[in-house]
């Protein structure tokens, strides 16, 4: 469960997240939702413990541990980050980049990590590629694995199924559900309505810079945010 007291953001002048107050439940497949710009990607970093509010504090309770954005232990590698870009080195072949946070906790068994987490994305004929050699899909995949290999309890992913096609993102979908059956809580930023509708258990949507819902996948069929009703085609009342 994540605690947000009073959370904001600012990068110079501009205000990205403004006085968020919320939680966030991580059981299962957890759905990011809002207008481009409104702070997702921001939130989600905050929520990853990769940057740290200027304001307020991000609680987050994992399987009995507390963190907490204002104390200085982080929750790295129980909780890790795949973000839109995937950070891959384009110096290093996929299986490298794979191997890379193994060799930063000092994993001893690493070859059999490895093999792993290369057997469950299926990467086994173009894992020793490098990343300009294959598909936003199959980096993508790398970037899941790099994430998975040292056993998370909780992945975060900016933007899933940006640049992806069809075929790329029911691929993705399939092993996205995977980690979920695996035990692996997600958080996903996304804009598809569809992939929110078939398989969120929670949903929270972001916009101007603030949380203005957080509930089951319900929402979607009962729109309150102004987001919600303009992505399902709903007009907003009045006074709104």
């Amino acid at each position: 469960m994540f605690i947000l007291d009073n959370v904001e953001k600012h990068y110079g002048n501009v205000s990205v997240l403004k006085n968020i107050s919320c939680q966030i439940p991580i059981d299962g497949f957890v759905v990011v939702m809002g207008p481009s710009g409104s702070g997702k990607s921001t939130l989600l970093r905050l929520l990853s413990f990769v940057e740290t509010p200027d304001h307020g504090n991000v609680r987050l309770t994992l399987n009995g541990q507390e963190f907490e954005s204002i104390k200085p232990t982080r929750p790295w590698p129980r909780v890790t980050c795949v973000f839109q870009k995937q950070f891959l080195w384009p110096h290093l072949t996929l299986r490298e980049n794979i191997r890379l946070p193994l060799h930063a906790a000092g994993v001893h068994e690493l070859e059999s990590k490895l093999k792993s987490v290369i057997n469950l994305f299926g990467m086994s004929a173009f894992v020793d590629r490098f990343p300009n050699e294959v598909s936003g899909g199959q980096a993508q995949r790398a970037a899941l694995a790099r994430a998975l290999v040292l056993d998370p309890q909780l992945i975060l992913i900016d933007e899933a199924h940006g640049g992806l096609d069809l075929e790329q993102q029911k691929i993705l979908n399939d092993y996205l559900i995977k980690l979920r059956e695996s035990g692996v809580a997600l958080i996903i930023v996304t804009h598809s309505l569809e992939f929110a509708r078939r398989y969120a258990d929670r949903v929270v949507i972001v916009e101007d810079g603030t949380v203005t819902d957080v509930g089951t996948r319900d929402i979607l069929e009962r729109p309150r945010s102004p987001y919600l009703r303009r992505a399902i085609g709903l007009s907003t009342p009045r006074g709104q």
